[in-house]
């Protein structure tokens, strides 16, 4: 029998959980690579209803289409609707006692323990199972999805008797292709759409199948090898191809099986098909000659990369340090690194969002990864730019002449969202790309980046701004441009005139698509001239930015929404029963639109994100203003309103957030963690820890550090990248000290005052 592992910082223990549903837990243990993902559900399940759980692999960018239908269809509304496929469960596994097969005859299944191993990425599990006829075993798995290599999903199971003596057959085989099991769902997150896959057996010495989706189009092959410490051979059962194998149990002697799953990268069904032969060989080669072990140990190593630059070493407070290192480990399972691919919403861990990528990959996991891994975050920015034509062909679709407008909600580009007002109006994440790319480009100094990708994804939406807002003739916006009939953050306020989020994320948007056309222009000119960029568009670029209306309420002396925010009834929030939150779920749209009532943070993520453009008594105005309509109905909200917190210097609220937002997962506080994780509040607490407590921030042409740590803390350590150099950093109640690991010499901030660092010199200074 395997031993579990002694529960430490990087250990996720069942028994040190709060009591979860069955599909929560799926999601909290799921294991990926950025390339596809597996929840950890019961291995009798397959595809059976006479279980409760949701079984199932997702593999990034393998969708289908389902036509969306509207009762008025107007023109430009997004067609089909895209969803990711729940594919079978590499984990099933079928038992044969007494003649009663597990898949035919629930066998009677208990969960004795489970624990991820976030060092090496091994999922322990233990189960303890009865067949019908009363003889019971235990069976115990480790299985890992492979970071050395993308393709492989591994797994050993091991099978000891507990009161009896006798055969039991194991049998691997994948009788269905249809996995998705069918439940009552009532809320729009988690839809659930009608898919059907069909498969096919390819003629190769280990059982291979081709599945496809019938609407997109799209194909991958999935080989499966029983790995060489392995006795099994292939055979057919049942007409399918398969593993089988009777052995005897007996009291205190175990019997163990491994195998290995070569996932391939979706493709056009069509070169699939007539290149099959070559996608089978490369996934048999992919396994032969390998152990369970040697492959472990691959993936092992590149995970230990991961976390020499990625861990956060958090003393003071062990429950959560454990909470942030899950996140970031799950923030590492779930980026796309091939850079046709980006960050689901709900990750590679359930259905929820259909498998959509939207606004949150940018502004809330995109900074983890680039000051960490910045390679990573080069892909993940990528696959916006490889998305271009879609975009410019959906602003066509809106009748908007210039530039490109990038989809709410997407796998392939196309926009993906059935309710406009809160989907594609929110226009704002043309501009949020945008940031993203300045970010990384300022962060990294990828100037070839710069000139190959991102400054024509920097300067296509910043066309987008000047076809679509307008300059003002009435005598309230009069010299303005302006932003009508957009949706911000805040998806419990749509269709308004001037969001000020939007309206300031796209000043910025036109600003730096002037910087860098002026740095271009000097470098690179012949850039420009591809771009057809002129000097006459610069200019229209910056007047544009330089007269952005942003709406204020004077009285109030705060940021106003949108131009006529303030002038609404608030909601009753401290009156409205706690059973109907969130409120999307029990209230009509027009109900709540009525109504000052924000879902998330909206306004104020403009403190967050431009903290220069505020004075403290500025930023404590707009915070106490919009946190008491604030219900924080989405989980991307909390992260922002308690780094907010921090920067006010209110410390315990600010340290309530940042709990309510590393453990939101971990103790399933939304209650639908079984849909999948909520990635963007896992980079939002990233975010929290390194740009709240410790204060880093961009300053100049470098980078600034102001922390300020809670009392329960001693200390907290991190490494980041900063142009083309590693520090490490660590922080303590009295003091700060920053040491140069690689890289040249350079001047930095602490507390907004210049220092140099040089390879053999340590920064310490007090706090």
């Amino acid at each position: 029998m395997i031993q579990m592992v002694t529960p430490d910082a990087f250990q996720i223990h069942l028994q040190k959980l709060p009591r979860q549903d069955e599909t929560a837990i799926e999601t909290i243990y799921a294991l990926g690579n950025g390339h596809f993902g597996v929840r950890a559900s019961n291995p009798l399940q397959g595809n059976s209803s006479h279980y409760h759980g949701q079984p199932g692999m997702f593999v990034n960018g393998f969708y289908d289409l389902t036509a969306l239908s509207y009762g008025e269809n107007y023109s430009g509304y997004a067609q089909h609707s895209q969803t990711i496929c729940q594919l079978p469960d590499p984990r099933f596994i079928i038992f044969e006692i007494d003649g009663i097969r597990s898949d035919e005859t629930p066998f009677d299944i208990k969960v004795v323990d489970k624990n991820l191993d976030m060092k090496t990425g091994v999922l322990f599990e233990i189960f303890d199972i009865q067949s019908p006829s009363n003889k019971q075993f235990r069976l115990t798995m480790q299985s890992f999805a492979s970071h050395a290599d993308a393709h492989l999903f591994v797994i050993n199971y091991s099978v000891s008797a507990l009161n009896f003596t006798g055969p039991i057959t194991i049998i691997k085989q994948h009788p269905y292709i249809d996995q998705q099991i069918q439940t009552s769902v009532d809320d729009m997150r988690a839809a659930q759409r009608d898919l059907t896959l069909d498969r096919t057996f390819i003629d190769s010495p280990i059982p291979t199948m081709l599945i496809s989706t019938r609407k997109s189009q799209l194909a991958l092959i999935v080989a499966q090898q029983a790995l060489n410490e392995n006795t099994m051979q292939p055979t057919i059962v049942d007409d399918l191809p398969s593993y089988s194998k009777t052995v005897d149990l007996t009291a205190g002697i175990t019997q163990s099986f491994a195998f290995a799953y070569a996932i391939s990268y979706p493709h056009q069904l069509l070169d699939t098909t007539l290149t099959q032969a070559e996608f089978a060989n490369s996934a048999k080669q992919r396994l032969t000659d390998q152990s369970f072990n040697e492959l472990l140990n691959a993936s092992t190593a590149q995970l230990a990369q991961f976390w020499q630059s990625s861990d956060i070493d958090l003393q003071g407070d062990p429950t959560l340090a454990q909470g942030i290192r899950f996140n970031l480990f799950h923030l590492y399972q779930a980026a796309g690194n091939d850079g046709r691919t980006s960050i689901a919403a709900k990750g590679l861990t359930g259905p929820g969002y259909e498998g959509h990528f939207f606004w949150d990959a940018e502004m809330f996991m995109l900074p983890f990864f680039i000051y960490t891994q910045p390679k990573l975050a080069k892909q993940l920015l990528l696959y916006r730019y490889q998305t271009l034509p879609q975009a410019r062909q959906r602003a066509r679709e809106l009748a908007v002449k210039n530039g490109v407008l990038f989809p709410w909600r997407t796998i392939n580009g196309e926009e993906a969202s059935s309710y406009y007002p809160a989907g594609t109006a929110q226009v704002h994440i043309n501009a949020d790309i945008a940031y993203a790319v300045d970010t990384y480009v300022r962060v990294t100094d990828d100037q070839d980046f710069l000139l190959q990708y991102g400054y024509e994804i920097i300067v296509q939406t910043a066309r987008f701004w000047l076809a679509y807002g307008h300059w003002a003739t009435d005598t309230a916006h009069a010299g303005k441009f302006v932003i009508d009939d957009v949706t911000g953050p805040d998806e419990y306020t749509a269709m308004v005139n001037n969001n000020y989020f939007t309206n300031r994320m796209a000043q910025n948007n036109l600003s730096i698509a002037v910087k860098y056309g002026k740095q271009l222009r000097h470098t690179h000119p012949e850039k420009l001239i591809a771009l057809d960029v002129t000097t006459a568009e610069i200019d229209q670029f910056n007047r544009a930015a330089d007269n952005m209306y942003l709406p204020f309420d004077t009285q109030r002396q705060i940021k106003m929404q949108d131009d006529v925010s303030t002038t609404k009834p608030l909601w009753p929030i401290k009156t409205t029963p706690r059973n109907q939150f969130p409120l999307l779920l029990h209230f009509h749209p027009m109900t709540i639109y009525h109504y000052q009532v924000n879902k998330q943070a909206d306004t104020v993520m403009t403190d967050f994100l431009f903290p220069n453009d505020q004075s403290a008594q500025q930023l404590r105005r707009d915070f106490d203003y919009y946190e008491a309509i604030t219900v924080h109905d989405s989980s991307l909200s909390r992260a922002i309103f308690g780094i907010l917190a921090h920067r006010l210097h209110q410390s315990d609220e600010a340290y309530r957030y940042f709990m309510e937002t590393v453990m939101m997962d971990l103790t399933n506080a939304q209650g639908n963690t079984g849909d999948g994780i909520h990635a963007a509040n896992m980079g939002g607490s990233w975010l929290s820890l390194i740009y709240g407590f410790a204060g880093l921030g961009l300053e100049k042409d470098s980078l600034n550090l102001s922390p300020e740590l809670p009392s329960e803390w001693t200390s907290l350590r991190f490494n980041i990248w900063f142009q083309n150099r590693q520090l490490a950093i660590t922080i303590t109640q009295s003091a700060i000290s920053v040491k140069l690991l690689s890289g040249e010499p350079f001047h930095f901030y602490l507390n907004h005052q210049p220092v140099s660092l040089t390879s053999d010199r340590l920064i310490s200074q007090l706090l």
